[in-house]
């Protein structure tokens, strides 16, 4: 019974959200500035755009053509959960960086499909997901972001 309460709740929530962006307006994003030490002794710098509330997470970064060098979306809840990810209206093959609280990778996804509406869970709880143009960044698990964490997640 609860799975089939959690199915139709997904359901709801998934023409919630086709509805919601069938108009293809983008939400406004704000940017943060982020370092990350490639291969432990290379810093680059990344322009994330913040996913911080349930209307932009859904979104993401859905029906954008392409994405500038460095630049990709940051995904921020207060709460570590189990994260799920699709790549519904994505144009790109992305990987995914799941990142505990203190901003450091603990998990990657690699090479997402652009256009996959298959089930991306993570396998651990996570306050945070980056999303990056996948292959182009050399990053690790144990690499960390050097953002302000905590507070984005005041």
């Amino acid at each position: 019974m609860i799975k089939k309460i959690k199915i139709i709740l997904l359901g709801f929530f998934l023409i919630s959200t086709d509805l919601v962006f069938a108009e293809g307006k983008s939400p406004v994003f704000k940017q943060i500035l982020c370092s990350i030490n490639v291969k432990k002794n290379n810093p680059q710098k990344f322009s994330l755009e913040i996913a911080d509330n349930e209307q932009k997470r859904s979104y993401g970064l859905m029906n954008r053509k392409d994405m500038k060098p460095n630049s990709g979306m940051l995904f921020v809840w207060k709460d570590s959960q189990i994260r799920n990810f699709w790549m519904k209206n994505t144009h790109f093959n992305l990987d995914l960086f799941f990142l505990n609280k203190q901003g450091e990778i603990i998990e990657i996804y690699k090479n997402a499909k652009a256009f996959d509406e298959t089930n991306i869970k993570s396998q651990n709880k996570v306050n945070f997901v980056v999303e990056l143009k996948s292959g182009e960044y050399p990053l690790l698990i144990g690499d960390k972001f050097n953002c302000l964490f905590k507070e984005l997640l005041k």
